[in-house]
């Protein structure tokens, strides 16, 4: 029979590694580590799981990144800590792909940091009793090392056997400074070059952010309508999910009625919903062409 992949000596050290100094979070993962231990069918379906998150393809991870949970693995009514557990058995491998491709200080700090952030957003801010799903796959792409960050965003190498190409993805946080967005791009392709050893890639951005039913609510000094005017955009699927995850902080509502209104931003998409309009998702081409400003995207 295998053992779990992680042990409680180990949550320690994934724990002080990612710089968790937090008691009753780890009380939490050791309660749940000895639940899993005392129960040699979860523990081989959490082994599974483990291996299926760490060692599989990218468009397996795909499939998982369209399901809310784990029920289908183990059941309707399993312990949500365990997610935790499944993105902290990576820190091991998240420390050996760091050395591998030569880390450097900042590339090594930000990844400990959004990992860290995944592993404890949802418990603090959200008041959930584990992590989402989508939350260990989020982790787990640092840990795999499947993107970077570069000032104000995070690139992702995808290679889909058709094409290889740069996902940009915009982290939440500070606002999007035009000139941020502009020098982060430019400074993207040397550490692109420098980590995943490829040159002259296409970029691409799919976010609720290019949707084009913002772009009419949008102030004309909008960061994120400048934003958008460095793509050349096609619509995506609904982005209500998206809406509600990034804009709201929560993940579904029944009435709309009752959304928040604290920024602009949420009143006039609130005004958008209510009226029955749908947002889109945007699916976003960096153009090729150097934008009209003092700094230049070079293509």
């Amino acid at each position: 029979m295998k053992t779990l992949l992680i042990t409680r000596k180990e949550i320690k050290e994934a724990l002080d590694f990612y710089n968790i100094n937090l008691d009753d979070y780890k009380d939490k993962c050791y309660k749940c580590l000895v639940d899993i231990s005392n129960n040699n069918i979860l523990k081989n379906k959490i082994n599974y799981i483990i291996e299926l998150l760490y060692n599989c393809e990218n468009n397996q991870l795909e499939q998982l990144w369209k399901k809310d949970n784990l029920s289908e693995f183990l059941g309707k009514t399993y312990n949500k800590f365990i997610h935790n557990i499944l993105l902290l058995s990576g820190f091991k491998k998240h420390q050996e792909n760091m050395q591998k491709y030569r880390f450097d200080n900042y590339q090594s700090v930000i990844h400990k940091k959004r990992v860290k952030e995944c592993l404890l957003n949802d418990i603090y801010d959200r008041q959930l009793d584990g992590i989402r799903l989508s939350q260990v796959l989020w982790g787990i792409y640092f840990i795999n090392i499947k993107l970077i960050e570069v000032g104000r965003l995070q690139y992702e190498y995808y290679n889909n056997k058709e094409e290889v190409y740069i996902k940009i993805h915009i982290p939440k946080g500070d606002k999007l400074y035009y000139d941020k967005v502009i020098n982060s791009i430019k400074n993207s392709k040397k550490e692109i070059k420098k980590y995943f050893k490829k040159e002259n890639c296409k970029y691409y951005c799919e976010s609720w952010l290019l949707s084009k039913e913002l772009t009419k609510i949008l102030d004309s000094n909008s960061n994120i309508l400048k934003f958008q005017k460095l793509f050349d955009i096609n619509k995506g699927e609904n982005a209500i999910k998206d809406i509600l995850n990034f804009v709201f902080d929560i993940q579904q509502i029944d009435n709309y009625c009752n959304l928040k209104e604290n920024t602009s931003l949420q009143k006039e998409i609130k005004k958008l919903l209510l009226n029955g309009e749908k947002i889109h998702i945007g699916i976003g081409k960096l153009k090729n062409r150097k934008v009209d400003t003092k700094n230049e995207i070079d293509k």
